[in-house]
């Protein structure tokens, strides 16, 4: 069954993708980009450039990769090697992702930490992160000078997009830790990438690592000046510190939530259902879709008690027949994955007006009044008596004025006021016993 990437996607990813979109300019630099990136110009440079790896071509790396993809049920993407010094892994593309390991990165980690590095990789793939990594390395490169960025800030857009591509390096590290199942390897690469090679051996102290992530971390809480200096060395970097991503990494592996998430993948893998899973929507995601549609998505994603509850009170927003709220075990609050079991009770309240009939039962013995005290004023008495009559009011008096002395007065005959059980002052559509009485006051000859 398909992997909800909600079980290994980081809080500070989610938070930071939202304030990335909101910022000015965000939605035009997409459009651009989508309009003049072309993802083959990318694979024509790798396929004329580079060695991709197969069962054929440097079968022992290769045979690493296909597991991993199981594991987080994507495709298998294309993987290349590229002649580089420097130790990196990289991906690209949309439609077609693939990845890129250096000859660097050979010579600096131990083989049995590439399939760490190609499950982190693969975690980018799997949470969706592709794009807009592309679009922030091309950013934050100067690469996308021929696309027309006029009005758009690019200081604020740089750093915007800098945040978030370190945050989703914590995602991609939880997808690694979730298939090695430990997070030993992925602190590891962390140590590795910070300065260690291959050939350190026994001497390499883990621990002591994880103990300099730590004081790292005290440092920098300690005064706000740190927290500043700490911002103007790395507001620009697309990854994490690497004492920060181990630390991240560990913390995570000792939680509840990765329990959870080892669970879920086992009962995935087994084709059975988890009795707990990630809730694949945020609130804002719902309000406004039709019910009987949102409720077909949660029942696809493995939730089973779901209910409608139906409500009359509309504001200027709410549309008849979509859903105006959502409750989950009695709570508003809830933000995409949050763990929910697959019995968590989730109400979908909805806006649907009283139709006629139901207006009605709710007003046995009444009417509606069919014109307003006003709009009587002036017309024919004839005519509003016959008209009230006919809506069913049975209780109709006639009042006469005895105010006209002209013959030709144009008044003649015509209502001068219409009262309600003593009400002179009434709307249209109020409901009104049918039994209420009703007095037509009309201009006649005085006697």
């Amino acid at each position: 069954m398909a992997i909800n990437p909600n079980v290994f996607i980081h809080n500070d990813d989610r938070a930071a993708l939202e304030a990335l979109k909101a910022i000015p300019g965000f939605s035009s630099l997409t459009k651009s980009f989508m309009r003049s990136w072309n993802e083959k110009l990318m694979y024509i440079n790798n396929m004329s450039t580079y060695v991709r790896l197969s069962e054929k071509q440097l079968p022992r790396y290769y045979a690493m990769l296909p597991p991993i993809c199981e594991k987080l049920g994507i495709e298998v993407p294309d993987l290349f090697l590229k002649l580089d010094v420097v130790p990196n892994a990289y991906t690209y593309g949309e439609e077609k992702p693939f990845i890129v390991i250096t000859s660097g990165l050979l010579e600096t980690i131990p083989e049995e930490l590439l399939p760490t590095v190609l499950a982190h990789e693969c975690g980018h793939i799997a949470c969706h992160h592709v794009l807009y990594r592309t679009m922030g390395t091309m950013l934050m490169n100067g690469m996308l000078g021929m696309i027309p960025l006029a009005n758009v800030a690019i200081l604020p857009l740089k750093a915007a997009f800098a945040y978030w591509m370190r945050c989703s390096e914590f995602s991609a590290d939880r997808a690694a830790i979730v298939c090695d199942g430990t997070s030993e390897k992925v602190t590891e690469m962390c140590m590795r990438f910070a300065g260690l090679t291959k050939a350190v051996g026994s001497e390499m102290n883990l621990e002591e690592f994880m103990n300099q992530a730590k004081e790292y971390r005290e440092l920098i809480d300690d005064s706000k000046l740190n927290k500043m200096m700490e911002q103007m060395l790395f507001t620009f970097n697309d990854h994490p510190i690497n004492a920060v991503r181990a630390s991240e990494a560990r913390k995570w592996a000792d939680s509840e939530d990765f329990r959870k998430t080892m669970n879920y993948l086992d009962a995935c893998q087994k084709n059975e259902q988890p009795q707990e899973q990630p809730f694949p929507f945020n609130r804002q995601d719902l309000l406004g879709k039709k019910p009987e549609e949102l409720k077909e998505e949660l029942l696809k994603a493995g939730y089973t008690n779901i209910d409608f509850v139906r409500t009359t009170d509309s504001s200027f927003f709410s549309r008849a027949g979509s859903v105006t709220d959502v409750l989950v075990n009695g709570e508003k609050e809830f933000r995409e994955g949050d763990w929910l079991a697959q019995d968590a009770k989730i109400e979908l309240h909805y806006y649907q007006p009283l139709s006629n009939e139901e207006i009605k039962r709710m007003h046995p013995g009444e009417i509606m009044m069919p014109a307003s005290s006003k709009s009587y004023i002036g017309r024919p008495c004839k005519d509003v008596f016959y008209e009230l009559r006919d809506a069913g009011f049975t209780n109709i008096r006639i009042d006469k004025a005895g105010d006209i002395t002209k013959e030709n007065d144009r008044d003649l005959g015509r209502i001068i006021s219409v009262s309600v059980d003593g009400n002179v002052i009434f709307a249209r559509g109020a409901w009104t016993p049918k039994d209420a009485e009703i007095i037509l006051r009309f201009h006649t000859f005085a006697n």
